[in-house]
């Protein structure tokens, strides 16, 4: 690739428009005329690298808008981290790459709090710390069993964002049926893809759940068969208390 050429970065911003997806800006000039930006991006767990192109008037100095869309098949879980950078090009053949950032895919309607439980970060809002802490001892010691029963040495870090009612997961959670959505049938989802989790109501039942699905992904690694649904889901269901 070539230098870079005299092209330089002015501005690059990233805001996250919940729960529609995140808008990236970038404005640069360059000694010749600028014909391309792309944006690459990524999950931090997930390592696939996509791109998109912006459409802008070219020049000297430029100004390009992506909206990455959340939602369908480019549905991402609150918690997600997203790393990504830029390629420019001008005219003349230089190409000038930006270094990396990363931002968090949040639901902005909230002030989230955190707390760690063993290799699981918590993120809650508007509770008692007082519950929330009786509740990660707890999550604590069954994780440590399920560690244990799998034979997990060295974790990797998970991540859970628990919503305290149905209503306000409603637009977090991945599209199902209409009906699906309406009755509340499902209480969380795990998502190994991006190591994190979504949940309602923080109890130690469905913290335990949905990382138990995460964990067991872990423990049979990246090679293994899609495991069928009776048996991710009743590993997950018999770990829960009780």
């Amino acid at each position: 690739r070539a230098s870079g050429g005299g092209i330089r970065v002015l501005d690059s911003r990233a805001e996250i428009n919940f729960p529609d997806g995140i808008s990236f800006t970038l404005a640069a000039e360059g000694e010749a005329e600028i014909v391309e930006v792309r944006l690459f991006y990524r999950t931090l767990e997930d390592g696939i690298w996509s791109y998109a192109y912006s459409g802008f008037n070219t020049g000297r100095h430029v100004t390009a808008s992506f909206r990455l869309s959340i939602g369908g098949s480019n549905y991402l879980p609150p918690g997600a981290t997203l790393e990504y950078y830029y390629v420019i090009r001008d005219a003349r053949g230089n190409v000038h790459e930006t270094s990396p950032n990363v931002i968090e895919y949040t639901d902005d309607r909230f002030e989230w709090e955190r707390i760690q439980a063993g290799p699981l970060l918590l993120l809650y809002h508007d509770l008692r710390r007082s519950k929330v802490e009786a509740v990660t001892r707890d999550v604590e010691e069954r994780l440590d069993h399920i560690f244990n029963l799998l034979r997990i040495e060295t974790g990797r870090p998970i991540r859970g964002v628990i919503y305290n009612r149905p209503d306000e997961a409603e637009d977090a959670f991945p599209r199902q049926s209409r009906t699906t959505d309406e009755l509340h049938l499902f209480g969380g989802f795990a998502f190994p893809a991006t190591g994190g989790f979504v949940g309602v109501g923080f109890q130690t039942s469905i913290i335990v759940h949905e990382a138990a699905h995460l964990l067991l992904d872990q423990a049979l690694g990246p090679n293994a068969l899609p495991l069928p649904s009776w048996l991710d889901e009743g590993f997950a269901s018999y770990m829960e208390p009780g």
